[in-house]
């Protein structure tokens, strides 16, 4: 490996027949000879950008007492236009995301790789949001995730860029090419100023309005996702190909070195650094990695070493539902698997045009998880997240003592008028719906068994059907309708009327009016007359219609 000095004087004399010093913008050395292990790389990577090249973009070797320096000629416009939108499927840009050495003009250097990782975090960011949903609202990552998250995935279909990663995470070298990404992909998430991410004691986060809009559109986000990395890659080895390969000799002599290092970890069963390490999820507890692997009683001893835990089913038929008890203190676990029963198949058929059902393990979890962390920054009473493992899918919470709302809504079905503190906790249940409207969320699935009344307040203690925006008439739809079905009689009694008309009051005086109208739906009365009576059904739809 050349020092620095040796560097530049050797890579400028031998530049001028190829780039004479005039047509040069800037020069730097990249690649393993800059980041790699010292004297396991032959040669150097010289990177030469030019206001005017004639070729527009050319590979040359030289040989020079025997060591050989690669030169990539390319002009200005060229890289500029690759970094600032990915024209070459980022061929170049590459050059600027892994550390480099700059020989010349090491300011305009410097501002273009500052672009070139800024679209990095802006389309990672992107990426991130897409893969995991309302999680991200409590997701944190440490800069140097970006390049690297970015690096892994062109290492994996673009072969020449898998030799780079492992040598730029080889172990001698380790820590100090992740403090230079760490330090270069701060500069670039705080160019972006807020916008896109925001940056906290050295730590990245995404901002809820980033998170809205992305989640908006994020089936069409994921489709244009694939169709971009595709595309990248594409012009990634044609771009290469026409830069680097005059013959079909050299062309085998290329593609030959990548392929042996992909076989040699298939064969050594290894796989590179998997970026993710590099991100957390916010609890109560502090941070949790979205790698973590520990079973759940290892999270519990952890949590609150040395007292005795148990662990015993609670509730639910449809995900893995916990109590755990360590000491005075009890947590509940749930595990979230993928419904494929015939019940949610045809909950969703019937609902079909009213309400769709997230059936994907994943999804529901990050629903639990995002919109828990949303509410509870607004002040909404939820459980508070004490651990999360992505891996097994469980989410650890509190959990809250008190009386289950179908519980309370089952016996004042069956009183001819409600007491002042029935009455006034049906107020409440319409207050906290409407409060949680107003902050853009709806519940999605809001039996009154995802509701517990304790400590004054009502807790919802299920949220894994939540989103940003949704249909909140089907909130207020679902919780009355269904409740119906509870009653013992087949017409409304005294008391199913008085939680009615309380909750439409809570409601009204915390909510938008229209919405209780709007409940009252025939596509809303259709879903739910499978349930529940139909002359309940039609008593508290006259109820919302009156709503005021």
């Amino acid at each position: 490996m050349f020092s620095g000095t040796e560097l530049e004087k050797s890579a400028l004399r031998q530049l001028e027949e190829l780039a004479p010093s005039e047509q040069r913008l800037a020069v730097c050395a990249y690649g393993p000879s800059v980041y790699g292990k010292s004297g396991d790389y032959a040669g150097q990577d010289i990177l030469v950008i030019c206001e005017e090249y004639p070729n527009a973009l050319r590979a040359h070797r030289r040989i020079t007492n025997g060591s050989e320096t690669r030169f990539l000629v390319a002009e200005r416009s060229l890289i500029e236009s690759d970094v600032r939108k990915g024209t070459l499927g980022d061929f170049l840009t590459e050059t600027l995301i892994y550390p480099y050495r700059p020989i010349t003009n090491q300011v305009y250097l410097e501002n273009l790789g500052l672009e070139a990782k800024a679209r990095t975090v802006e389309e990672e960011t992107k990426d991130l949001v897409i893969e995991y949903g309302e999680m991200c609202r409590g997701l944190v990552a440490e800069p140097e995730f970006f390049g690297l998250s970015r690096m892994r995935k062109r290492a994996r279909v673009f072969l020449p860029s898998m030799d780079q990663y492992l040598r730029l995470l080889e172990t001698s070298v380790r820590e100090q090419n992740i403090a230079v990404l760490r330090e270069s992909f701060k500069k670039a998430i705080l160019t972006l100023k807020g916008d896109i991410i925001e940056l906290h004691e050295d730590q990245a986060t995404i901002p809820d309005s980033t998170i809205d809009r992305w989640v908006a559109k994020r089936s069409s986000e994921q489709v244009v996702n694939i169709l971009r990395q595709s595309r990248q890659t594409f012009y990634s080895y044609l771009t290469r190909g026409r830069a680097i390969y005059p013959n079909l000799d050299l062309l085998a002599r290329e593609i030959y070195r990548p392929l042996r290092v992909g076989l040699e970890m298939e064969v050594a069963g290894t796989e590179p650094e998997d970026p993710k390490n590099y991100l957390y999820l916010r609890t109560a507890e502090g941070l949790a990695s979205l790698n973590e692997r520990a079973s759940l009683e290892d999270v519990i001893s952890e949590l609150r070493p040395g007292l005795p835990v148990t662990i015993s089913p609670l509730a639910g038929v449809l995900n893995e539902v916990f109590l755990v008890t360590t000491g005075k203190e009890s947590f509940v676990a749930k595990k979230f698997t993928d419904w494929h029963s015939f019940k949610w198949f045809t909950l969703n058929l019937v609902s079909f045009g009213s309400k769709f059902f997230a059936v994907s393990g994943k999804a529901r979890m990050s629903n639990e998880y995002g919109v828990n962390r949303y509410l509870a920054k607004r002040g909404l009473k939820v459980p508070r997240i004490m651990h999360v493992n992505m891996k097994e899918r469980i989410l650890l919470e509190s959990y809250i003592s008190g009386t289950p709302l179908v519980d309370v809504m089952i016996r004042t079905m069956t009183k001819a008028a409600l007491s002042k503190s029935q009455y006034e906790l049906a107020e409440s249940l319409g207050e906290t719906l409407a409060q949680i409207h107003a902050v853009g969320v709806s519940i999605g699935d809001s039996k009154p068994e995802n509701f517990v009344a304790g400590d004054g307040d009502i807790y919802v203690v299920d949220l894994e059907q939540a989103g940003k925006r949704g249909d909140y008439a089907w909130d207020i739809a679902e919780l009355l309708f269904y409740t119906g079905h509870y009653s013992a009689s087949a017409t409304p009694t005294r008391g199913l009327t008085e939680m009615v008309q309380g909750f439409i009051q809570g409601y009204a005086r915390k909510g938008d009016a229209a919405e209780l109208k709007r409940a009252a739906g025939v596509k809303y009365v259709k879903v739910f007359s499978l349930w529940t009576s139909t002359s309940i059904i039609l008593e508290i739809s006259k109820m919302l219609r009156k709503a005021h």
